[in-house]
């Protein structure tokens, strides 16, 4: 007898046409398949080297960290089995798990884990060149100990050495060699859950369990299917025909959510520890945007407020000043700029734009094309700037040649997309201000305002060497104040992820921090 049981639930409802027994005796014959969709193809599958979030949503199944935290902020072990703090903060002693291998078969060890925080964190990653910048060494003490020793104070490190920043990569296929150019970011080999063992580009990823796991009883998914899927209402519909199982929060329309969870045995998760953010990053080296008087026009200009309450409804915050309200160092002392389309208008004219036959110049606004989010932002935008006479040439882009000819090459006068500004400002915030993140080339999700402001990276070494956390609030606190007077950059709103799952398929899923990010080692079958 060969049944599917996602296709005998939709069909039969409450499971009745067949008695338990048999049920129980056709299912366990049956692939445990787990089917999610992403909704691009990731340009690479490798968390440990970009914060895209399709790199992260293929990668994160594949590799581990030390640490993972949970949707309520709280860090657990992960190939860390367990660690202790100096009372300075100073260095941090990993004890790693046993018997732990790399999906290639060799072992893992100690010295993975000092190659890739020294090589790969601490100077490739987007977040972790702040995470760890202060990081001096790693020791290995023994192949199942480190220690993390750092120049200064590092109070959220624990936070910071999960796989979205700290992805642990195998030593003997990674040294000596480019990481950008290496094929393995396109064929991870990892010691996460699951195996990478199909890319099929454009239609999906197929990912097997790993038997050699190293927590037993997980994963308890024999497969992992993600459905490459750019239409969001394509998504939405092989969740309700139950052709797939999930949706995490990028793959899921924030304007369906409603609905969604009110569709039988659909439920919501809801994260956001790492505080999503979307931002509208300003090129300053643009002729218009370098004067900070149009900077402010735009930001009277744009109805953050409609866009909050018709792209993420019930579930987008505001955001006023570089860090998010969720963060617990946000600035409750620096003022909105208000929705007045009159002033942007005098500033704009003060700047020397004034507007000729209702016109003033035009700007080009790049977006990831799959974003279905950034995709109504960047039409409201345009709507918004055409108010004050400015044209606005919306350039939708597949994520790849974003990354390339926004990012990297500097080709825009404005990007809209979703950054993760926590779990500390340090890690999320830092890197778009401080112009000691300004490379050549560019690099993706850094400075790529390109803004300079001495006082301000003076100030940013100032809260580094703070022990004290107020003297570090305080700090924080003109830190803040400089920037938002600056304005490199427009922050849009901030949300709250909501993730949707058939809860008689699976349980224990989207218990992560950001739903992005799941490895789906805890998930499980009904």
């Amino acid at each position: 007898m060969t049944i599917d049981r996602r296709l005998f639930l939709k069909r039969t409802g409450s499971g009745i046409a067949l008695s338990t027994v048999s049920l129980n005796e056709v299912f366990a014959q049956k692939t445990k398949r787990l089917i999610g969709a992403i909704e691009e193809d990731p340009a690479s599958i490798n968390p440990a080297l970009t914060t895209v979030i399709s790199s992260f949503t293929a990668g994160c199944p594949v590799y581990s960290a030390l640490t993972w935290m949970d949707a309520k902020g709280d860090v657990h072990p992960d190939l860390a089995e367990s660690w202790e703090v100096a009372a300075d903060n100073k260095s941090y002693t990993f004890r790693l798990r046993q018997n732990v291998k790399w999906h290639d078969g060799a072992p893992f060890s100690a010295e993975d884990v000092k190659f890739s925080l020294e090589n790969i964190t601490r100077k490739l990653h987007p977040w972790g060149r702040n995470a760890f910048a202060a990081l001096s060494v790693v020791d290995v003490v023994d192949p199942r100990t480190v220690v993390l020793r750092f120049e200064r104070p590092n109070p959220f490190v624990l936070s910071a050495s999960t796989v979205s920043i700290a992805a642990i990569l195998p030593k003997h296929l990674w040294a000596n060699q480019d990481p950008v150019q290496n094929p393995h970011n396109r064929k991870p080999v990892g010691t996460g859950p699951f195996i990478l063992v199909d890319n099929k580009v454009g239609d999906r990823l197929v990912y097997r369990r790993n038997p050699n796991f190293y927590i037993p009883g997980q994963p308890a998914f024999d497969e992992l299917v993600l459905r490459v899927m750019p239409d969001g209402a394509a998504r939405v519909a092989a969740l309700e025909n139950g052709e797939i199982d999930m949706l995490n929060t990028f793959a899921l329309p924030t304007t369906e959510v409603r609905r969604v969870s009110r569709l039988p045995n659909i439920k919501i998760a809801s994260t956001g520890q790492a505080a999503p953010t979307y931002l509208c990053t300003f090129n300053l080296r643009s002729p218009q945007l370098a004067k900070v008087q149009v900077r402010h026009a735009l930001a009277h200009a744009i109805d953050r407020g409609f866009i909050r309450n018709t792209v993420m409804p019930g579930l987008a915050d505001p955001v006023i000043g570089p860090v998010p309200s969720v963060l617990k160092l946000a600035s409750k002392n620096v003022a909105d700029y208000a929705l007045d389309v009159e002033r942007a208008k005098r500033l704009l004219d003060e700047a020397g734009f004034k507007a000729v036959d209702g016109r003033r110049f035009n700007l080009r606004l790049l977006f990831p094309n799959s974003d279905t989010r950034a995709v109504r932002m960047a039409d409201i935008v345009r709507q918004n700037l055409m108010t004050v006479g400015i044209s606005t040439d919306i350039v939708p882009m597949e994520r790849a040649l974003l990354m390339q000819k926004g990012y990297s090459d500097g080709e825009f006068d404005l990007i809209i997309d979703s950054y993760l500004l926590g779990p500390d400002p340090a890690i999320g915030v830092e890197r778009l201000y401080n112009s000691a993140s300004i490379f050549t080339p560019a690099r993706p999700f850094t400075n790529n305002s390109g803004y300079r402001n001495a006082e301000v990276d003076k100030l940013f070494e100032q809260e580094k060497q703070a022990v004290d956390p107020e003297k570090r609030k305080a700090v924080y606190e003109l830190i803040q104040q400089k920037i938002w007077a600056d304005l490199p950059i427009l922050p849009l709103f901030s949300y709250r992820g909501a993730e949707a799952y058939n809860a008689r398929m699976v349980s224990g899923v989207f218990d992560v921090a950001d739903g992005s990010k799941e490895s789906f080692a805890r998930a499980r079958p009904v």
